[in-house]
């Protein structure tokens, strides 16, 4: 009899097991492509907010591509509850904004 841990034995919350894991290579590859294009769109959303939001949430911008390759499925699901921010305003017009 052969023992193994898996990581999911050893944190359930960390490293929960999916519904469908279990799919043959085109499914996984779909699925891979999926979460990397869920990934670009996570960073670009948090590529494109100001620096005060960024510090806001506790993030540098440096540290965007790290943290979102740190994200599980579930978070990578997660869209921003603000609209995005229009480029055309210049930073002063978005401090009049604010104030």
């Amino acid at each position: 009899m052969s023992i193994y841990v898996t990581p999911h034995m050893l944190d359930p919350a960390r490293h929960p097991i999916e519904k469908g894991t279990r799919r043959n290579a085109i499914g996984r590859m779909f699925d891979r492509t999926v979460r990397d294009w869920r990934r670009r769109r996570m960073i670009a959303a948090l590529d494109a907010m100001d620096d005060r939001i960024l510090n806001d949430i506790g993030l540098q911008r440096g540290d965007i591509g790290r943290v979102v390759r740190t994200l599980d499925a579930r978070e990578l699901r997660m869209v921003p509850l603000a609209p995005p921010a229009r480029r055309d305003q210049t930073e002063a017009e978005s401090w009049k904004l604010a104030a």
